[in-house]
């Protein structure tokens, strides 16, 4: 009978573990940039001017996994990152960040995620068990950076709410 404990509490240890070393290290949740009216708008000028800044946050970098929804102001926020890194653009449902957090979760590196005013603090209080403040639908200058925990099994990422000085 202590065999079969203490096998299954390894199992469990050893499951726990491989999800801490699984999960990216950081993760970057941004709003998409600043948008025109209309149904689906895509960016205005000055969001077009945001989205390209981006590029110098992860200029030290050499790879990131880049997730957008499929709208047309995220696609065009993401657009920069994908060019400079020449990397594939996930696509995934705004209305499943369940899910997307179960696929986040199965990366390595640094992850960056390009949403919107509800779902950004939405994803980001999945990842960190952390409550957030909501965005204001005129916000555009703040984005969550989320850094791995390496001794907190109940809170997988710090939270940290930055700004964009552009």
């Amino acid at each position: 009978m202590n065999k079969i404990i203490l096998a299954i509490t390894f199992l469990a240890l050893s499951f726990n573990c491989s999800l801490a070393f699984a999960a990216p290290d950081e993760v970057y949740l941004f709003r998409h940039s600043e948008k025109l009216t209309g149904k689906n708008p895509a960016l205005s000028e000055e969001g077009k001017a945001r989205a390209n800044n981006l590029v110098t946050l992860f200029k030290e970098h050499q790879n990131i996994h880049l997730f957008s929804s499929n709208y047309k102001r995220t696609l065009q926020t993401a657009a920069p990152l994908q060019a400079h890194f020449n990397t594939k653009l996930n696509v995934y449902n705004a209305g499943e960040l369940g899910d997307l957090k179960n696929e986040l979760l199965k990366l390595k590196g640094v992850v960056v995620v390009i949403g919107h005013s509800n779902t950004t603090p939405q994803l980001a209080e999945l990842l960190s068990n952390e409550k957030e403040l909501a965005m204001s639908e005129i916000e555009f200058s703040h984005y969550y950076k989320l850094e791995k925990t390496h001794n907190d099994l109940f809170n997988m990422y710090k939270v940290r709410r930055l700004s964009m000085k552009f």
